[in-house]
């Protein structure tokens, strides 16, 4: 299994008794969907091992659970897997609608603004604690983009073609591709004189 075909579930924090068992941490806005997996796959080292689970239960909030891997039977195994990233196969995602999309999908997408007009390929998603970020290879200029995506940023999404439409903040494009971005239409600036 390789990572580009996973996500991460979450984090087997730590030890859980003396017998093996484990608090997993599931970093999902929905822990419950995943509350009767198999398998997990744990991240130790740079490899991805499978560790199939025998039984699985709520911990004390609604994000953590107690695992009981099968193998992992005592608390020396346990604490050799403490602090693994634990993911699973990107199939295993649940399908999206509407205007939400995962993070890792739209690499490759291509971006448009708000009217339709082409801005560049995603090439990553910069996956910040306030907000995500778009890193965008804007083609035409041969130059990137950085394109925030706080929540009142309205994004459209277009699986069929893979694109997002995104109402950008004004002058977000004209910043980083220049005057190449308005394609000498100069616009309207602002001047601070609210009188005209």
């Amino acid at each position: 299994m390789n990572k580009a075909d996973c996500f991460v579930l979450g984090k087997l924090t730590k030890p859980h008794g003396y017998k093996g068992a484990m608090v997993l941490f599931i970093d999902a806005d929905e822990p419950h969907v995943y509350e009767a997996l198999e398998a997990v796959w744990v991240e130790v080292g740079d490899r991805l091992v499978p560790h199939f689970i025998d039984a699985m239960r709520p911990h004390n909030t609604a994000d953590k659970y107690v695992v009981e891997l099968e193998g992992v039977d005592d608390e020396a195994k346990a604490k050799a897997i403490a602090g693994c990233t634990a993911y699973l196969p990107a199939s295993m995602l649940p399908q999206l609608d509407g205007n939400t999309f995962y993070l890792h999908e739209v690499n490759g997408w291509t971006v448009t603004d708000a009217q339709g007009d082409a801005i560049g390929t995603i090439r990553k998603v910069l996956d910040y604690s306030m907000y995500p970020i778009l890193e965008v290879h804007a083609e035409a200029h041969d130059k990137e983009v950085l394109i925030p995506l706080p929540a009142q940023i309205e994004v459209k999404v277009d699986r069929a073609v893979q694109s997002l439409a995104v109402n950008l903040p004004e002058g977000l494009l004209e910043t980083y591709l220049g005057s190449e971005a308005t394609d000498g239409d100069e616009g309207e600036w602002w001047d601070g004189d609210e009188s005209q």
